[in-house]
């Protein structure tokens, strides 16, 4: 029983026919230009041709879906279907996006927020073994994040369970975040927070020790390069790489305590770094829990990749 997953993001949608084992089978997408984003047709458009082109392209190779998944950044009302609300996406604010598709392509349509989707693409077809339980973390410009309980997306009392970058993790001395919020985990551990944490730290090494000062003058630095100057041996990088993996540690620990799911994932460019990196989050991890909790093995990196989005929302259709 194959689904069609539409993956639909600010700059384009994404879709794809996936087989019960998470593979693939044709994959299709539509760009969105510039401001069409804060518009509705284009987006519905863009999402009903490249649901189309995956369809017929299946179809060519002898297989037929049996149901639509649909994944979108923001706060959705699964049970009806319906976007309540979208940062990037703001022409799809209150439109019932799942009856819309699901009638466009003739299919049994669900909704679900993209980093829900996720967490429950990476459950079912990341690899990772038997799994029913699993909070994943989404580390990009911010930190999002999903939860699956019972085999289940958590979405909470209004749809709004899974902000994992709201946690708050500073008590202290807490960073602002970019919630108009002090101490959450994104202030620590989001890629813009790091290029902010990045250029706070270099305006105090006032003797230049740091290989990143001409770099950071760019304005397209960003926190990869932290990382990169990091393996090369920087000081100051390693300074900001050891914290950032730290803020991770600590929300890692945290879910384990509250949920105690099988696996914490995290997902995003940042686990492009290598092994290396996951397992400094782990030694750092391994002194937080409270006694009896053994986290050995039950942190770790993402498996799905770029095709997140895609086996995600076709792991939603597939109920």
């Amino acid at each position: 029983m194959s689904i069609l997953g539409i993956d639909i993001g600010g700059s384009g949608v994404k879709a794809g026919v996936v087989t019960p084992e998470g593979e693939i089978l044709f994959h299709a997408k539509v760009d969105l230009a510039k401001g069409q984003s804060k518009e509705t047709a284009p987006i519905l458009e863009a999402a009903t041709l490249a649901g189309r082109e995956a369809l017929e392209g299946a179809a060519g190779k002898g297989v037929r879906a049996t149901a639509v998944g649909i994944g979108v950044p923001g706060v959705v009302d699964a049970k009806n279907g319906v976007v309540v609300a979208s940062a990037n996406l703001e022409g799809l604010r209150g439109v019932p996006l799942a009856g819309i598709l699901g009638d466009a392509l003739r299919l049994g349509a669900r909704l679900a927020n993209d980093a829900n989707a996720a967490a429950l693409g990476e459950a079912k077809y990341g690899g990772h073994g038997k799994l029913d339980s699993l909070v994943l973390f989404t580390l990009g410009t911010g930190i999002g994040g999903g939860i699956i309980l019972d085999g289940k997306i958590v979405t909470g009392h209004n749809g709004y369970a899974g902000e994992l970058g709201h946690m708050r993790i500073e008590m202290s001395n807490p960073r602002p975040c970019g919630c108009k919020r002090w101490g959450c985990l994104e202030a620590y551990a989001g890629n813009l927070s790091i290029v902010k944490r990045t250029h706070e730290a270099l305006a105090e090494d006032w003797k230049k020790t740091s290989c990143l000062h001409v770099p950071a003058q760019d304005p397209e630095f960003n926190a990869a390069q932290v990382f990169d100057a990091a393996k090369l041996g920087d000081p100051l990088s390693i300074r900001l790489v050891n914290e950032t993996a730290l803020a991770l540690a600590v929300g890692a620990v945290n879910m384990i305590h509250a949920l105690n799911p099988q696996l914490v994932l995290f997902a995003g460019g940042m686990t492009c770094t290598g092994d290396w990196f996951l397992e400094l989050i782990r030694s750092l991890a391994k002194d937080l829990p409270i006694e009896g909790v053994d986290i050995h093995g039950r942190i770790g990196f993402a498996k799905l990749g770029e095709k997140a989005g895609v086996v995600g929302a076709a792991a939603v259709g597939a109920g």
